[in-house]
């Protein structure tokens, strides 16, 4: 007898939640979505996109957002499409309870600035995205020029391939290397305010401009770049802050463990 109760006690209860569920599911389906609320989480940082941006995005004619129910909106094929925009690096699209449909948007940061042999300029950012300029936002970033001619069709890459097992690896390197580098100084505080120019020169190998002081620094290949960059530091530290920052012309970092300069 009591096994009997128990069975009905719950047969109830799935009863009562199978009629609440198809009443909410019915009260979900009269609710039209009638707002759109946009915000880009690091506005501060960068400026590539805009709320109106997106806003335009969710008001074009094949869309229809507005006016429509909210269980007809598919919000993961939203976050794919407003992903292909190449400053968009994450999206992510729900609706509220009132029928709003709320966009958080994450912005690519471009750490380089390309400008190749043949003119053409683009950003790359921290996770080697290809990002073309914007004209309505200028990053303040690392500039690399000089002798930069890359084996891909800058207008159609979206990702340098920088793995070593890819096959594009061995036609990528040159922007690999530059990459690699860009990202130490971009992540590093101390070279981050004080180079600002990466040049190719006709050997491909580096030359870096610095913001403060008059000389060039002939940095050489990519290998063992952490270790020229920690010497030149002991050489800025133990060196140009008594001697003077315009003491030199040249400070060459091509020869492993050695830092020669040249006076002006």
């Amino acid at each position: 007898m009591k096994i009997f109760k128990n069975i009905l006690v719950w047969g109830f209860i799935i009863a009562y939640i199978v009629v609440a569920m198809s009443f909410v599911k019915e009260k979900r389906n009269q609710i039209l979505c009638h707002d759109i609320k946009v915000e880009i989480l690091d506005s501060i940082s960068n400026g590539f996109i805009t709320p109106s941006d997106i806003e335009d995005f969710f008001h074009e004619t094949d869309m229809n957002i507005i006016g429509s129910p909210v269980t007809s909106i598919n919000t993961k094929d939203l976050e794919r499409r407003l992903k292909q925009y190449s400053s968009v690096k994450n999206s992510e699209v729900y609706v509220t309870l009132e029928g709003d449909i709320r966009v958080e948007i994450d912005q690519r940061n471009p750490i380089l600035r390309v400008i190749n042999k043949r003119g053409q300029s683009y950003y790359i950012d921290q996770e080697g995205t290809i990002m073309p300029l914007s004209s309505k936002y200028s990053s303040h970033v690392l500039i690399a020029n000089g002798n930069i001619i890359e084996h891909y069709e800058v207008n159609r890459a979206r990702v340098i391939y920088c793995d070593q097992e890819n096959e594009e690896w061995e036609k990528n390197h040159l922007m690999c290397d530059l990459y690699e580098l860009s990202r130490f100084i971009y992540e590093n505080d101390f070279w981050r305010a004080q180079i600002e120019q990466i040049y190719v020169n006709d050997e491909y190998e580096f030359e870096l401009i610095p913001r403060v002081g008059a000389h060039i620094i002939y940095f050489g290949g990519i290998e063992n770049y952490k270790t020229k960059f920690r010497n030149l530091r002991a050489f800025y530290v133990q060196g140009l802050n008594n001697l003077g920052w315009n003491e030199y012309e040249k400070i060459s970092l091509k020869f492993e463990n050695q830092v020669i300069c040249t006076k002006r």
